[in-house]
């Protein structure tokens, strides 16, 4: 080897031409048994940790492969954190949409029984002391509960309560209820009361107004029927229209449209957005971008989805084995509320800033559980809202009557 490199040496001196470097040669190509063995690797855990879920092809696929597909889908998270834990002197979990706490215990540490039960009891203990309405009240309330296995601790908003309106809406400028179930949601007459909500919104909201959408199915069908009805051009006439890209690489260019057009033009600019899409979560929509936020039904996630349902069942069976955790149907409301809280916390952003809210559905106004899982610096100023608070009527005077304060 050293005379190789000797000659090697001796030839290069020589040569005065350039010459290309050489690099090491790295193949793009992944054996197929990279995905066998990553399959029986997971196979060796045990069934409470993940399964096989065999998908078949929609019947409404038109194109594409149509052959049924194994995959393996992670069911209890907990033993993936458990080196960690192990390991750690302690872990602090810090985030806006933490709560329910025994949601979140029971998806990282479900067979910890202390730390579950400690979890059940601070959630009975907001529920009794934090999450009451609190009136008038100017202070920012907080709460800390302690046990030898888990500390959690909970304040509410930086901002004082004048800064933000919370407004349910039960029904349109025509009295028309704003029903956004999967099942009564498509109608022409529910998408054109919505289209009316928004309308008058406009003439109210100041700069930049973001309505949030169920889907982007939802999305697609609500403008195709608004250019028929000619409601979309009274709307552009109003703010310039803004859409969510489909395409993540144009999400920035997107955003800087939108916010030139909310911040520095009179009319100010219009966004749509998904829940649970590229700008219901991380995006700071901060002042002039969002001084008006409406969120439009509950985006329930889809229950015959396998994968879903078979989370909902171990918990279940884990829920009546032990007594402690959530069940299967308090996961699936979680998972719904959550979405809507990461949409509704887009605004709002420091301590100066001011937005109103407005979640356009009845079941808002009607569904208990569904005001609860509002997170408390949206209701610390009522209790559940009244069937006559959330007519459209008495929601615009209550808009205009905030922005006129600002």
């Amino acid at each position: 080897h050293t005379a190789a490199m000797t000659e090697r040496s001796q030839e290069d001196a020589c040569n005065t031409e350039p010459r290309e470097e050489k690099t090491e040669f790295l193949s793009k190509h992944v054996s197929s048994m990279s995905f066998v063995e990553k399959i029986l690797e997971r196979l060796t855990g045990t069934s409470r940790e993940g399964k096989i879920i065999v998908e078949w092809p929609s019947e409404e696929l038109l194109t594409g492969v149509q052959n049924p597909t194994f995959r393996f889908v992670q069911i209890h998270s907990a033993s993936q954190l458990d080196n960690v834990v192990d390991e750690a002197h302690a872990i602090v979990l810090a985030g806006g949409t933490l709560r329910p706490f025994t949601h979140v215990a029971a998806e990282l540490f479900g067979d910890d029984v202390d730390v579950m039960s400690a979890a059940s009891n601070a959630e009975e203990q907001l529920a009794r002391n934090y999450d009451m309405p609190t009136g008038s009240s100017t202070s920012t309330p907080s709460s800390v509960q302690t046990t030898p296995r888990l500390t959690t601790f909970t304040c509410g908003h930086v901002i004082p309560p004048s800064n933000v309106l919370t407004s349910c809406l039960y029904s349109g400028p025509t009295s028309q209820k704003l029903d956004f179930r999967h099942t009564s949601r498509s109608s022409n007459d529910t998408i054109d009361e919505l289209g009316r909500v928004i309308l008058n919104l406009c003439n109210v909201v100041p700069k930049g107004f973001v309505v949030f959408l169920p889907s982007y199915n939802y999305e697609s069908q609500v403008f195709q029927r608004w250019r028929s009805t000619g409601l979309l051009s009274q709307i552009g006439k109003k703010k310039s229209v803004h859409r969510e890209p489909k395409n993540s690489r144009d999400l920035e260019a997107a955003l800087a449209r939108y916010s030139h057009d909310a911040s520095s033009t009179k009319l100010g600019a219009l966004l749509f957005s998904v829940m649970g899409g590229k700008m219901s979560e991380g995006i700071n929509f901060a002042n002039d971008m969002a001084r008006c936020v409406l969120v439009t039904g509950l985006p329930y996630p889809d229950i015959t989805d396998p994968v879903l349902q078979e989370k909902m069942q171990s918990l279940d069976r884990e829920y009546r084995n032990t007594g402690i955790g959530i069940t299967g149907q308090a996961y699936y409301q979680n998972l719904c509320m959550r979405t809507v809280n990461q949409s509704v916390g887009r605004a709002i952003r420091h301590a100066n800033d001011y937005a109103a809210i407005v979640l356009a559905d009845f079941r808002y106004a009607t569904d208990t559980r569904i005001w609860r899982g509002l997170p408390q610096w949206l209701r610390r100023e009522c209790g559940v809202p009244s069937q006559g608070d959330a007519v459209f009527g008495k929601v615009m005077k209550d808009v205009r009557s905030f922005f006129a304060q600002k």
